[in-house]
C-alpha cells in the first residue's frame, strides 16, 4: 500500500517551476524563430519587388527604344505619292528638334509634353526620355499593330500647341480600327515624378515613381506607372562621321545637344538622328517599412557617386544599368 502511494504521488513544486519555465524558453525560443522567418521573408519580398521594378522600368524603355525613329516601309511618306517606302519626319512642329529624330531627352529635367521643351535642369534632378515613331498599320483589327502611346491612348486625335497632327492620316482609323491613310506618329516621355511620402509601420517613406506621359489625349500626362524609383539617368552612344555608326562615348543630353552636325553614309546629321545606343540606369529603393539597412552602409548611384545611408532613411538602395541598341533615325528600309 505504501508503494503504490509513493508512485502515485504528485510533481514537487520545484519540479512544476521547472517545467513552467522549460515551457516559457520553448515558446521564446519558438516565438523568436517566428519573428525571424518573418523578418527574413519579408526582407526576401522587398528585395524581390524591388529587382521587379527596376526590370519593369528598364523592359518598358527598352522595348520602347526599339521603335525609336520607325516608319513603316510599306507606307509612303504623304497621301499624295506613291506607296514606296517612306521614312521617318517632324510632322508635329518644324521649330521643336525633340521631335526631329527617334531620340530626345534633357538632363536633369522632366521634359514638357505641352511646349515640346526641356526645363531649366535642376540640381541632382532625374533625367528624361522622348522616344518618337511612327504607327503600324493594324489592318482593321483592335490589337494588332502599335497604334497607342505608353499608356494605352489612341493617338489619332493627338494635339500639340492646337493643331491635331495624326487626324488627317487616320483617315477611316480615327477610333483605332481601321486602317489608317498614313502611320500615325507616337511619342512617349520616360521620367520621374515628384517624392511623395507615405506612412508604413509608423515610419515615413519618401520615394519618386516611374512616370510616362504619351501623346493621346490626357489632361494629366504624366502618369505613374513604377513606385521605388528614385533615380533615372540616361546617356546617348552618338556616331561619329566616318565610322561603322559605333558610339565613341556616351554623352548626357546637354552634351549631345553641344554637338555638331556630321556626315554619316553621305548625308548630314544632328547629332540626335546618330544616337545609336541608350545607356539606362535606375535606382530603386525598398518601401517596406521594416525592411531597413544598418546605421551604417553606402551605395553608389548612376553618377558614380558614393552615398551614405542616413538615420532617416535606411531603406536598401540598388542601382542598375542597361545598354540598348536603337535604330534610331533608319529610314527606306524593307
Amino acid at each position: 500500500m505504501k508503494t503504490r502511494a509513493h508512485r502515485s504521488r504528485g510533481l514537487t513544486l520545484v519540479e512544476l517551476l521547472v517545467a513552467i519555465a522549460l515551457g516559457l524558453l520553448l515558446a521564446a525560443v519558438a516565438g523568436y524563430l517566428l519573428v525571424s522567418t518573418n523578418r527574413v521573408a519579408r526582407a526576401i519580398d522587398a528585395r524581390a519587388e524591388q529587382q521587379e521594378a527596376a526590370n519593369i522600368v528598364l523592359d518598358i524603355i527598352g522595348r520602347d527604344l526599339k521603335n525609336a525613329g520607325f516608319y513603316p516601309a510599306s507606307f509612303a511618306a504623304s497621301a499624295g505619292s506613291s506607296r514606296l517606302p517612306g521614312a521617318y519626319s517632324n510632322i508635329v512642329s518644324s521649330s521643336k528638334n525633340a521631335f526631329d529624330q527617334g531620340i530626345f531627352g534633357c538632363s536633369a529635367a522632366l521634359f514638357d509634353v505641352a511646349s515640346g521643351t526641356c526645363p531649366a535642369a535642376g540640381t541632382s534632378a532625374p533625367d528624361s526620355l522622348v522616344v518618337n515613331y511612327f504607327s503600324a498599320d493594324n489592318f482593321g483589327i483592335e490589337g494588332v499593330g502599335t497604334r497607342k502611346d505608353c499608356l494605352r491612348q489612341d493617338v489619332e486625335l493627338a494635339t500639340f500647341e492646337g493643331a491635331e497632327y495624326n487626324k488627317d492620316r487616320a483617315g477611316s482609323g480615327d477610333k483605332g480600327t481601321g486602317t489608317v491613310v498614313l502611320p500615325l506618329f507616337i511619342s512617349n516621355v520616360y521620367g520621374l515624378g515628384d517624392s511623395y511620402t507615405y506612412t508604413q509601420d509608423g515610419r515615413s517613406i519618401s520615394t519618386r515613381s516611374f512616370r510616362c506621359a504619351g501623346n493621346g489625349p490626357n489632361t494629366k500626362p504624366h502618369q505613374p506607372i513604377v513606385p521605388g524609383v528614385v533615380e533615372l539617368r540616361f546617356r546617348y552612344g552618338v556616331a561619329e562621321a566616318n565610322t561603322l555608326e559605333a558610339p565613341a562615348r556616351f554623352f548626357t543630353a546637354t552634351e549631345v545637344n553641344g554637338q555638331a552636325a556630321a556626315s554619316i553614309d553621305g548625308q548630314s546629321k544632328t547629332a540626335w538622328q546618330r544616337v545609336v545606343a541608350v545607356q539606362v540606369c535606375v535606382v530603386t529603393k525598398t518601401l517596406d517599412a521594416s525592411v531597413r539597412q544598418t546605421s551604417s552602409g553606402s551605395y553608389v548611384d548612376c553618377d558614380g557617386v558614393s552615398r551614405s545611408f542616413s538615420g532617416a532613411d535606411r531603406a536598401i538602395y540598388k542601382q542598375q544599368t542597361r545598354i540598348f541598341g536603337v535604330r534610331n533615325n533608319l529610314t527606306r528600309t524593307f
